[in-house]
């Protein structure tokens, strides 16, 4: 048990922990306005009726890769409640919003086919991104004390397009900054980092300081991504395809991604290590631990 007060996000940045390769993997999303008290364990304590919670439950368990989350503004519309459902595919991404006038109104959504792009179900699809910050500071001190303050300030420059969610996963990277539809995940945002992302994303552009990874990716892909990025100056959301993931041995891989506009194939071979440092990875963790660390062991441009 340390013996002294700390946060772990300045651990983590203390230890100049490399970020890509961590972010966490969902292909759908279930964003749930719940302008309430969030418990450490925001959706089973929370208060919504039994059988909402079994039905939110059986589609997250249902919907291959799907997580569910809750979101929240300062000051929450009085008239209805969102539901954002967001698919996070590499191409034709969406995010479908709805209205609701009370949560029972969620049992008469097939969820599952609104996830699949089969049916609207009376949900319209947001043009604009939605910006994710977790604020969740009941499970951990940092996300509120570092995602509160990003929160606040990019909501000045996106408005209601900005909002605070419950826990995004990977406590000792608040605060955390996720863009939707794409899923773009982001670590230890400071305002002016905060800004810059958002800006760059509405151009649809990825920017690689302190960038987490893509949520349809899997950790060793997010991790290629990065490297494959930040070697060949290829920032354009779209401009990359993922195509093939060969696992070499039980802590390396092969990836490989195309750009189709330039008649490119670019391959990155990457390795698992655990660092050499150790941390408290959470605010209320009892012991230190090393965490995984991608490295770049080869890298290869080639025509398609």
């Amino acid at each position: 048990m340390s013996q002294y007060p700390f946060y772990c996000s300045e651990l983590s940045r203390r230890a100049a922990e490399k970020t890509y390769g961590t972010a966490s993997v969902g292909d759908v999303w279930l964003l749930v306005e719940y302008p309430y008290e969030w418990k450490p364990k925001a959706f089973q304590e929370s208060e919504l009726a039994p059988e909402i919670k079994w039905y939110l439950s059986s589609i997250i368990k249902t919907i291959p890769r799907a997580r569910l989350l809750f979101i929240k503004q300062d000051r929450p519309r009085k008239d209805h409640l969102s539901l954002f459902v967001v698919r996070c595919r590499e191409s034709d991404p969406f995010i479908l919003k709805f209205k609701l006038g009370q949560y029972r109104q969620l049992l008469d959504l097939d969820l599952a086919s609104v996830a699949a792009g089969n049916s609207p179900s009376g949900g319209t699809i947001t043009e604009r991104p939605l910006y994710l910050v977790c604020t969740h500071g009941r499970r951990d001190k940092c996300c509120a004390k570092f995602g509160y303050p990003l929160y606040k300030s990019l909501k000045e420059m996106a408005g209601d397009f900005v909002w605070q969610s419950s826990h995004v996963g990977g406590d000792r990277f608040a605060a955390n900054l996720v863009c939707f539809p794409h899923g773009l995940f982001y670590a230890h945002v400071t305002e002016g980092a905060g800004q810059r992302i958002i800006t760059e994303y509405e151009q649809r552009r990825l920017a690689l300081e302190n960038y987490r990874g893509r949520a349809c990716y899997s950790y060793a892909i997010q991790a290629a991504e990065y490297f494959i990025r930040a070697e060949s100056g290829v920032t354009m959301i779209d401009e990359l395809r993922h195509v093939d993931c060969q696992r070499l041995d039980e802590k390396a891989w092969r990836v490989k991604f195309i750009a189709p506009g330039q008649g490119r194939v670019y391959e990155a071979e990457v390795t698992g290590r655990m660092s050499e440092f150790q941390n408290f990875i959470t605010c209320h963790a009892s012991e230190e631990k090393s965490v995984i660390q991608y490295l770049l062991s080869r890298y290869r441009v080639s025509s398609d």
